[in-house]
């Protein structure tokens, strides 16, 4: 293990233990339980936030380059998307399951770093050195973000038909809100490639998963406002999500001859 890793590892695991807490404390009833469970994910929310800021400074550039550091900057989104959906959607009530998608990031961090160690230190390869580098992985991380949150509500919805209606609801707006996001980061990734391959679009495996991640919830969005194709909406949010873990972690951490392959 490299000198300075295990203060980061346990940092991690802490700020996972704190999103998991603040998510069981959203269940209980009352202002103090509320006031409670924010404040906790408020602690969360800032230890996760040191490790970002500590990754950036320790490397020197917005830490988007190695898995390690994507997952953590995911975790960190969670919260900021929050207080927006909550202000755009009434989204409150959303808090706890923004919470457990935090926690399942950071407890990602926390064992890939564990069980077989990161570098905390990444060489900033040239292909990346460009302007279009921060908006494309930024566009993604928010979609992917709100993506997530999304499928946990989409999921709870199978089983707790009494609020079906409005984690139906809550699915559909915060993908309304991801998709330009996600198409942007499409756009941006194939002005970039062009200027650093030659081309738009070269059919890479990375390339493929982020399209096919597109369609899916591009079909999400048509199937859902339309009475009679809107009861198979929600398999393609779910395949949607699949996608996602593909784009993300398959194909960058299995390796498959992706020039997007990157690891821990």
């Amino acid at each position: 293990m490299m000198d300075g890793q295990l203060p980061v590892i346990i940092v991690v695991f802490i700020s996972a233990f704190l999103y998991y807490a603040a998510f069981g404390l959203h269940f209980l009833k009352g202002k103090k339980g509320v006031l409670a469970a924010r404040c906790v994910w408020g602690g969360a929310f800032a230890l996760n936030t040191g490790v970002v800021v500590y990754n950036w400074i320790l490397n020197g550039y917005v830490p988007f380059v190695s898995m390690y550091q994507v997952l953590t900057f995911l975790a960190f989104c969670f919260l900021p998307i929050f207080l927006y959906i909550s202000f755009m959607y009434k989204g409150s009530w959303m808090a706890k399951y923004f919470c457990i998608a935090s926690g399942i990031c950071m407890t990602g961090v926390g064992v890939m770093s564990a069980t077989s160690g990161v570098d905390l230190i990444w060489h900033f390869p040239p292909a990346l050195q460009s302007v279009w580098f921060v908006p494309h992985i930024l566009c993604y991380m928010i979609s992917y973000s709100l993506c997530t949150v999304g499928f946990i509500l989409t999921v709870i919805s199978f089983f707790d038909k009494q609020n079906c209606g409005r984690l139906d609801g809550g699915a559909y707006n915060l993908v309304c809100t991801a998709f330009p996001f996600m198409t942007c980061g499409m756009f941006f990734g194939a002005i970039w490639a062009n200027a650093i391959w030659g081309n738009f679009w070269s059919w890479d495996v990375k390339e493929n998963w982020s399209l096919i991640t597109w369609l899916m919830f591009m079909l999400y969005l048509h199937f859902r406002r339309h009475k009679s194709l809107s009861k198979w909406s929600k398999l393609f949010l779910v395949l949607g999500f699949v996608a996602i873990v593909f784009t993300m972690l398959f194909v960058n951490v299995i390796g498959s001859g992706s020039q997007h392959s990157y690891s821990a």
